[in-house]
């Protein structure tokens, strides 16, 4: 009986391969055969019965049906001057969707720049001949009309139901020139920044804050709405990042990385285009950085382990100093909104006007307690000014950190001699100018032209800002003039 233990399984196995060899190849295909039709029908079968499949299928054929009557196919021509100096009609063409009833479009700023004529076509076929209402270059929205009738706008998302990283997407567009296009995906990323709005001189100038999506986006897409799994509208296509390099806008191939910008962007500019005004913003007064800082002086903020955003520098007499916030706070909410990116607390502030309320919760370090405290803050906002915005960081990555308007008071501080013009109170001397100008320097002319304070100052960059070169004179506090060259990117 221990031998045939022993040695029954293998005789079980040496039975079972000479049954095998003796039936031969073809019964085994049959076998292979039956259970692989076997596995087709109870797989059909499944799928027959599977009414969530059909849901999910029925769904996307309704996000198609109720978005599409709503997405425009924009063509435009611009007159360029060739090599030989003669002008030809340049043609390109993007995406755009209806915003109203009134024939209201909206359409990314880089689609329509240039054009002298702008042509509308609806899901229908019908064309129609577009007016530009206004553009804002530095968020890439435009507004565009046409007559109004028998047209069907888009459903705006919900703001109090905002985007988050995973959500299902579906963006909307012309994809070289397919029109009427749709491709889906999901959120990838919340809070991008890229660097690729520019102006007419390509010079960055822009506010970004992309919702980053896998979704197909592709030369065409750009205006184009994204819409949420509801079919709402939660933001537009604008660019996309392609594998050899990040693109400006429509150069390159789709990579996995398309870029739209927020609707909570995008309604509050289209509303002041619409009405005929400049966009204006709101403005804190502070420069924040993600990451929190090494030095010994802000410990406070090494301390601290939530989440949060450091603000690395205050503007004088900017609503955030007034409001007694200080380098070093710690931002962890916006509106009752938790923030860890500053492009969240960004993109919040910019969503409202100048003068409107501002609730923050900041975490600050008491050096005497060791430890950090929470504070409650509601200020005024400022407006927004994205060109001053702009030379300011030309200047800060040149060294001077923060200026102001120099009063008597102000050059006892910093014990120099009072002179009328912009106080340079803190310099970088890591970089260049930083280490030939020592704190205490003050800016007393802009090509020239004299300057009285800090409004006066921006003010003169904001009229010389189409030249090739600005030129800054500084006064030491040894008595030394300097003059500074800004060369324009």
């Amino acid at each position: 009986m221990s031998r045939l233990n022993r040695y029954g399984p293998s005789l079980i196995v040496l039975g079972t391969a000479l049954v095998v060899l003796l039936a031969g190849p073809a019964a085994i295909r049959r076998l292979t055969y039956a259970q692989t039709q076997a596995r087709i029908i109870q797989a059909s079968d499944r799928l027959e019965n599977a009414s969530v499949l059909r849901q999910l299928n029925q769904a996307y054929r309704d996000i198609a049906a109720l978005v599409e009557p709503s997405v425009v196919h924009i063509s435009t021509e611009r007159l360029v001057h060739d090599r030989s100096g003669n002008d030809r009609v340049s043609r390109s063409a993007g995406s755009g969707w209806i915003y109203s009833d009134q024939g209201y479009i909206v359409t990314n700023e880089h689609v329509i720049r240039g054009a002298h004529r702008i042509e509308v076509q609806l899901y229908d076929g019908r064309l129609r001949e577009a007016q530009l209402v206004g553009a804002d270059q530095f968020t890439d929205v435009a507004v565009i009309k046409i007559p109004p009738g028998q047209l069907h706008p888009a459903v705006l998302g919900d703001p109090d139901d905002p985007v988050r990283q995973g959500d299902i997407v579906f963006a909307f567009g012309s994809p070289f020139d397919f029109r009427f296009s749709l491709s889906s995906g999901v959120v990838s990323g919340m809070g991008r920044s890229v660097g690729i709005i520019r102006g007419d001189r390509g010079r960055w100038m822009g506010y970004e804050n992309f919702i980053q999506v896998d979704a197909a986006i592709n030369p065409g897409n750009s205006g184009g709405p994204l819409t949420d799994a509801r079919g709402r509208v939660i933001g537009m296509n604008t660019a996309i990042a392609t594998g050899e390099r990040r693109s400006s806008f429509d150069d390159g191939q789709f990579a996995s990385i398309g870029l739209a910008i927020p609707m909570s962007m995008i309604e509050s500019v289209v509303v002041q285009l619409i009405e005929g005004r400049a966009p204006e913003r709101g403005y804190m007064g502070i420069t924040m950085v993600d990451r929190r800082p090494s030095s010994p002086r802000d410990a406070g903020a090494i301390a601290f382990t939530g989440k949060g955003v450091v603000i690395s520098a205050v503007d004088r007499d900017g609503p955030a100093e007034k409001a007694g916030i200080r380098p070093g706070d710690i931002i962890t909410h916006v509106e009752g909104q938790p923030v860890n990116r500053n492009g969240q607390i960004r993109a919040l502030v910019q969503t409202k006007a100048p003068g409107d309320p501002l609730r923050v919760t900041i975490r600050r370090y008491d050096p005497d307690r060791s430890s950090n405290e929470s504070l409650d803050l509601v200020f005024a906002l400022d407006r927004y000014d994205s060109l001053r915005m702009w030379w300011r960081g030309q200047l800060m990555r040149r060294g001077l950190q923060q200026l102001a308007t120099n009063t008597p008071k102000r050059s006892a501080d910093l014990a120099v001699a009072y002179r009328q013009g912009v106080l340079v109170e803190v310099v970088d001397p890591r970089l260049p100018w930083g280490k030939r100008l020592p704190t205490g320097s003050i800016i007393v002319e802009v090509d020239g032209r004299p300057v009285t304070d800090i409004d006066s100052f921006y003010n003169l960059l904001r009229d010389l800002h189409s030249q090739e070169s600005v030129e800054l004179t500084f006064a030491t506090p040894q008595g030394e003039i300097h003059g500074m060259v800004i060369d324009m990117p």
